[in-house]
């Protein structure tokens, strides 16, 4: 008998295949409709992403057209075609959160966060979800993973601005002790001759009363350019915080006046003028001047004496003396004839005792009342500058 037909059969009837025959055709057959099949996926996905590509375009540009409600649909529309796509997904939590709706902005962001812990741009809009739900210690969070989370164009740029918005963040919410050590990371971070950066990081020094610092940066800005305005304020304002009055004054007077009269500056300017009215101690003065100056100052230190004990209600003619305005009391009366004018120019080693008890005092009435103002308050910070502690 054939391997493949039965010839006995009469002629006419129907041939019949072995079963091996059947089972290759049908494996053929199985072939070709898979094959068909593929193609039709293939063809299928790629119309399906082709439409989830267009659709996500259109919110591209609504989003940078600014209009946040169309790209909202437009996003939504790309992950039906494509919902597992993250940066689909991400885009939608950023229209979400443009558009107010920060809470299911939020959804999104840490389901991709769940997947990808170091991803940079999750991180950085969570923090601006935090800050607008005043989420204080979420927003510091998400910063720092922002920071020092990836990023695939210039990160070392990315995280300084970054870094600045976290610093900005801070201060705006009177957190100087978390401000502090950011900042000083990003003057640190900030390239010596990147002048636009260094005239962003010099404010910020200055709000964390970090006037060395600021002094230094301010006199690197000044080397590039003697006339920069910015630069001058800042340096200014550092060396006046440092009791470094004489050359505050003399970067004031390098300003134009306009400038120096604005209100962030008058102020200081005036008082570090009156500074170095009062103080007996700027070179040049002659024994006569100082010994008038230092006269003047005990003078209004004893009136600061008597007026703080008046407010408080206190004697300072106590015996012992107890609180500290008392015993600066005393030790005035027991030395005051020592300090006369003409004693204090005949024998100016007396000067740094009665300037010393006019610092005293003053720094005294200070805390038991209140701070000073006018020459008061010039003596006060003269008492309080390192040029005097040092002397």
């Amino acid at each position: 008998m054939s391997a493949t037909t039965d010839t006995s059969l009469p002629e006419g009837s129907p041939r019949i295949y072995s079963r091996e025959f059947v089972f290759l055709l049908c494996v053929l057959s199985l072939v070709v409709l898979v094959v068909i099949t593929a193609s039709l996926s293939r063809v299928y996905h790629k119309q399906v992403h082709t439409l989830a590509d267009s659709w996500f375009a259109h919110g591209q540009r609504d989003m940078q057209a600014g209009n946040i409600t169309a790209a909202l649909t437009d996003y939504r529309n790309a992950l039906v075609y494509n919902p597992n796509n993250t940066r689909f997904q991400f885009s939608l939590a950023t229209a979400l959160a443009a558009a107010g709706h920060g809470n299911e902005a939020r959804a999104y962001l840490l389901n991709l966060l769940s997947e990808s812990p170091g991803r940079g741009e999750v991180n950085l809009e969570l923090a601006r979800i935090a800050v607008q739900n005043n989420q204080l210690a979420d927003a510091e969070r998400y910063y720092q993973g922002a920071i020092y989370g990836e990023w695939d164009a210039d990160p070392i740029a990315t995280r300084w601005q970054i870094r600045r918005e976290l610093c900005e963040f801070l201060l705006d919410h009177g957190l100087m002790k978390q401000a502090t050590p950011e900042v000083i990371a990003l003057a640190e971070n900030t390239p010596a001759g990147d002048t636009q950066r260094l005239k962003i990081v010099g404010p910020l020094l200055l709000r964390t009363q970090q006037w060395t610092r600021a002094q230094e940066l301010y006199r690197d800005l000044l080397a590039a350019d003697r006339s920069d305005d910015e630069a001058l304020a800042g340096a200014a304002k550092a060396a006046f915080e440092l009791g470094q009055y004489s050359d505050a004054l003399q970067y004031f007077d390098r300003m134009p006046r306009e400038r120096r009269d604005t209100p962030d500056l008058a102020s200081a300017y005036g008082m570090a003028q009156r500074v170095l009215a009062v103080d007996p101690f700027v070179s040049g003065l002659s024994a006569n001047a100082k010994a008038q100056r230092a006269t003047a100052a005990l003078t209004l230190a004893q009136s600061r004496l008597q007026n703080c004990a008046r407010q408080n209600g206190e004697s300072l003619l106590e015996t012992p003396p107890r609180t500290d305005l008392q015993i600066l009391w005393a030790r005035f009366q027991r030395t005051q004839t020592d300090w006369s004018e003409r004693d204090l120019e005949r024998f100016p080693e007396r000067l740094d005792a009665s300037m010393e008890f006019v610092f005293g005092a003053e720094n005294a009435a200070a805390k038991s009342c209140h701070e000073p103002q006018g020459d008061d308050r010039a003596l006060w910070l003269l008492g309080r500058s390192t040029s005097v502690v040092n002397r």
